[in-house]
């Protein structure tokens, strides 16, 4: 018996170790996404709180609105819903802005050829429009682009309708079991507990210029000053890097271009100007500073794209916020794919000067 007990406790000792180990550096619910998604280990686990002090957001969704005259609209994915730390709560402290809920807004570029062609701005005075893309998907949103599909009104009316809409009764009275809540979906014995201490954990302190876990790509940065936890760590998303070829082909920028500029005729036609404020890939923004870029894609749609004849206002956003990337740590997060307050004030500063101008 007790040699029995003895040669289980060889097997088990090691996963409790290993348990331990993931337990104290890895969570599949309370870690960043790019932590999460690339089985890197969560170190710094106080950093960004201070980044993520709450603050009263001004900016109106349409859904809330009780207006219909607005100096400036915005329309965009994540970086456009950073509430009360994003640009557009920044560009509210000076005028009054209105914000396309992300449940209608979809494929922002889309939609807002949507409600170019309808109805809306005969409904809705606004000056300014800022259309906010992430340049990971801004090609792919323009691939099928309906440049005549329009959105009225009513149907806006009918989209918020449904979206509030209580979920539909139940149709047995047998009551539905309640959803599984869990801490991590790890257990004991899981292919985590072994993949992480075994494989992700020596990756991120001895590898270098990795893809960890298919989805996050680790990369060594020439300084430890860009993020406040003074790491010296560049993580991004597997699709930042895979969608560069494409975001910086010449003749998808000049299908963009023309887009945004016949775009921008129809909005004239309603008094409204047009700002394209298209974000940069965290990769893009600090390609640069990499320690090593041999083998890396190198992104060019903001070389690219900046030569084009424009019939817009467009806001350069990369080369705005590397103007400020030495002197200000943390304009991305360091484990996650957004800017941080930081820059979405450098950003809605910029906006600002154009408006003013």
């Amino acid at each position: 018996m007790i040699r029995f007990i003895l040669k289980t406790s060889l097997f088990v000792l090691p996963f409790f170790g290993f348990f331990i180990v993931t337990k104290l550096l890895y969570s599949e619910t309370e870690s960043p996404d790019l932590i999460r998604l690339g089985y890197i280990p969560n170190i710094y686990k106080d950093y960004g709180k201070d980044l993520l002090a709450p603050k009263e957001e001004k900016s109106v969704k349409l859904t809330a609105s009780k207006t219909k005259k607005y100096k400036v609209m915005t329309i965009g994915d994540s970086f456009s819903e950073q509430t009360g730390i994003g640009y557009k709560n920044f560009l509210a402290e000076d005028y009054t802005v209105l914000h396309i809920d992300r449940f209608i807004s979809g494929n922002q570029i889309q939609t807002l050829i949507n409600l170019a062609n309808g109805d809306f701005f005969s409904k809705y005075e606004i000056e300014y429009v800022v259309l906010q893309n992430i340049e990971r998907h801004i090609v792919d949103n323009i691939l099928e682009v309906q440049t005549n599909s329009k959105l009225d009104n009513a149907q806006i009316d009918s989209i918020v309708k449904a979206y509030n809409a209580p979920p539909p009764a139940a149709t047995t009275t047998t009551p539905a079991p309640a959803p599984k809540t869990e801490e991590s979906k790890y257990e004991f014995f899981s292919r985590t507990t072994l993949e992480f201490p075994l494989y992700a954990l020596p990756n991120y302190f001895f590898n270098h210029n990795y893809l960890s876990h298919k989805r996050v790509y680790n990369y060594d940065l020439n300084s430890k000053n860009y993020f406040s936890n003074h790491s010296d760590k560049l993580l991004v998303y597997d699709v930042d890097v895979s969608q560069a070829p494409q975001n910086g082909d010449m003749e998808n920028c000049k299908k963009l271009n023309k887009i945004l500029n016949d775009l921008s005729g129809k909005l004239k036609k309603k008094n409204v100007k047009l700002i394209f404020l298209p974000s940069p890939d965290k990769y893009d923004l600090y390609y640069d500073l990499i320690q090593d870029k041999r083998d890396l894609v190198k992104p060019t749609f903001f070389d690219n794209f900046g030569k084009l004849s424009k019939e817009y206002i467009y806001i350069d956003s990369k080369k705005v916020l590397t103007k400020h990337i030495h002197t200000q740590p943390d304009l991305y997060y360091y484990d996650d794919t957004h800017w941080t307050t930081f820059a979405a004030k450098i950003i809605s500063n910029s906006i600002k000067d154009v408006i003013k101008k």
